[in-house]
């Protein structure tokens, strides 16, 4: 028994001093590997702590990490949304605006509009070949004094746009003939120039609107007009304005209004606006059958539907003359 036992002890220490080296081998390896998964994940931590992509809509929220494929994401997604909206603010927090299917979209491109060569001033939209295919035009009123009309023409205006009148503040709302009208007519006119009218609008309905036609039909009446007769619709800032908590449907109204009395009159209708009015302002699907007058004051147009002109600058020059006027690349009546 007692050699017995003595044998047992003796292997049973063996056992034990052969075993004790692995369990401490595998308990360094299992530090390391725990070791180097700290170090892993300390690492995918600190890159995802830099700053998300958020893209943002209309009822939703998209939250990409940085990245190649997440740039690509994020570009993608900003080009088809224009391809469907109009997009209102700065990226990404705008808002969006369905281009409706009522209104003809423009197949014009973007990179052909240009400033002539050598001039910071005259916007033309030019053909791949570099030829021209539009028409430079001025729309002018009350708030421009006499102009040379034969040194517009001669730097290539070819088209002006008179202010015939406009309708006043307050709950009145009285129809105003503008003071500058025949003035510029008979002069632009005098000098070839092809000629249109605008009509300052603050149409609260339809009959409103079709007032302001007959009104403005009635001043210009003793012309012969070129081009289309407009109304302005744009926003107030002044105090008194009638059209500031204008609905959508009612401002429409009245655009609607003076454009049916204008066609009915024989003449074409037009509706002059700025580009996020246009989409915030007007039920664009009520507007499809008039022609738009684009006003974006921009290096490039950014506008989804079909535009007969395009108002690019408040501040325009030309030589010999020496005020500030409003020009326009028209594209429709030029060559385009």
């Amino acid at each position: 028994m007692d050699f017995e036992e003595g044998i047992s002890m003796q292997e049973k220490k063996r056992d034990y001093e052969i075993y004790w080296p692995h369990v401490i081998l595998v308990g360094a390896i299992a530090f390391v590997l725990v070791l180097i998964g700290v170090v892993i994940g300390v690492n995918i931590g600190a890159r995802n702590k830099k700053q998300p992509v958020p893209v943002t809509g209309n009822g939703y929220t998209w939250t990409l990490q940085p990245g190649a494929e997440a740039q690509m994401i994020y570009a993608n997604f900003w080009q088809f949304a224009r391809a469907s909206y109009v997009l209102v603010g700065d990226i990404p927090n705008c808002e969006f605006y369905k281009i409706v299917k009522e209104v003809p979209r423009n197949d014009f491109q973007t990179d052909n509009f240009a400033m002539e060569e050598g001039d910071s001033t005259l916007m033309y939209y030019h053909g791949d070949d570099g030829s021209r295919l539009s028409a430079l035009a001025v729309d002018v009123s009350s708030y421009q004094t006499p102009l040379d009309w034969e040194a517009l023409k001669q730097a290539g205006v070819s088209i002006a746009f008179i202010r015939v009148g406009f309708r006043g503040y307050g709950s009145e709302g009285k129809l105003v003939a503008d003071e500058m009208f025949q003035t510029h007519i008979e002069a632009a006119k005098a000098a070839g120039l092809k000629v249109g009218i605008y009509f300052y609008s603050q149409a609260l309905n339809y009959e409103e609107g079709v007032a302001e036609a007959q009104y403005a039909l009635s001043l210009a009446s003793a012309y012969t007009l070129d081009m289309p007769v407009a109304i302005d619709t744009e926003e107030v800032y002044a105090d008194g304005a009638r059209t500031a908590d204008l609905s959508v449907d009612a401002r429409t109204d009245g655009v609607v209004g003076f454009c049916e009395t204008v066609k009915n009159a024989g003449y074409t209708p037009m509706i002059y606006s700025n580009r996020n009015w246009f989409v915030q302002k007007l039920d664009m699907t009520r507007l499809g059958s008039y022609k738009l007058w684009l006003a974006h004051y921009a290096n490039q147009p950014d506008f989804p539907y079909l535009y007969s002109g395009w108002q690019y600058t408040g501040e325009g020059t030309i030589a010999g003359i020496n005020q500030k006027l409003d020009l326009n690349v028209w594209m429709e009546g030029s060559v385009y």
